[in-house]
């Protein structure tokens, strides 16, 4: 089975082909292994040890999580099953009407990260980018504040993407580093269109249950390795007079917005989710975060940009 990189020294063997990341130089023992199953592999008819329903911002359920003995499963009504065992393999069932795409979306996207975090990795839903000016920024806020499409607006103005929906806290020291998942960026059509027009026709689609596409992005340098960070940007609703406004966030909100925006597992293991709080604690002390509040205006979005990196130097001259 090929092998791929994805947040950084993490290897994925995998028997479904996953374009979106770079091939790794792992050996297959280091890595999770992946692999297809022909039937679906929920048990049925028994109840679980535990159970978490996730819901979409309209209530609606989006997918759920169980665990029966040491193995977690995942089901993704329309889409398929995973099960992940102890020994870091992954069996993944694809529902005849789901497409390869979702497949891969919902594996990379939301099964790794939370496999991540039930390992004690504090994993961001949010993306960063290395600006210009080598400035690491990772960019938070709830489901359709326009992430990627500020990610996407930073990678037209030079910057590297570094990952658009997944991004991992590494605490050695000497200060806290992103790890980014991979550099793709996954944007509707109309954000698409506005600011990567002449690449349109290079997107893929993301899954067949909604309009959203991927987009290819180099490779960083470093191939995905961590980078310290200059600062963590929340995105707040945009203001009445259309203002740009950039505000520093006490430490005690910057920890529940990250722990807000963190992927979690088995939501009933407290040692987990103490280890979650004391991760977000250390980062909102030790990082600065802004909240951050735009029009929605895709012509604003250099002064966006300008206004960001202007704050972001002053926070952290060099």
């Amino acid at each position: 089975m090929p092998t791929y990189h994805c947040y950084a020294s993490q290897g994925i063997a995998s028997e479904i082909p996953l374009p979106e990341l770079p091939p790794a130089d792992l050996p297959p023992d280091s890595s999770l292994h992946v692999a297809l199953s022909d039937n679906a592999i929920i048990p049925a008819a028994t109840d679980p040890d535990w159970q978490h329903d996730f819901v979409d911002p309209h209530g609606d359920l989006a997918f759920r999580c169980l665990r029966f003995d040491r193995d977690f499963y995942f089901d993704f009504p329309g889409i398929g099953q995973v099960r992940i065992t102890p020994d870091d393999r992954i069996l993944i069932w694809q529902h005849d009407a789901a497409s390869i795409e979702s497949i891969r979306h919902v594996l990379l996207d939301q099964v790794l990260p939370r496999l991540l975090a039930q390992r004690g990795h504090l994993v961001l839903h949010g993306s960063a980018v290395r600006t210009p000016g080598d400035r690491v920024l990772v960019i938070l806020g709830d489901s359709g504040m326009g992430k990627s499409t500020l990610a996407s607006a930073f990678a037209c103005s030079g910057a590297d993407v570094l990952s658009d929906d997944g991004v991992l806290l590494d605490f050695a020291p000497p200060g806290i580093r992103a790890v980014p998942g991979y550099p793709g960026l996954r944007l509707w059509p109309d954000s698409l269109g506005a600011l990567f027009a002449e690449r349109a026709t290079q997107s893929t689609p993301m899954s067949h249950y909604n309009d959203k596409r991927r987009l290819a992005q180099p490779v960083p340098a470093g191939n995905g390795a961590a980078a310290a960070i200059d600062a963590i940007l929340l995105l707040q609703p945009a203001r009445d007079d259309r203002a740009i406004v950039i505000e520093s966030l006490a430490p005690q909100a910057g920890c529940m917005a990250l722990t807000r925006n963190s992927f979690q597992l088995d939501l009933g293991d407290h040692d987990n989710v103490e280890c979650l709080f004391a991760q977000a604690a250390k980062a909102a002390c030790e990082t600065p975060m802004l909240t951050l509040s735009y029009p929605r205006d895709y012509a604003l979005l250099p002064d966006v940009i300008e206004r960001i990196t202007s704050t972001v130097a002053a926070l952290r001259p060099r």
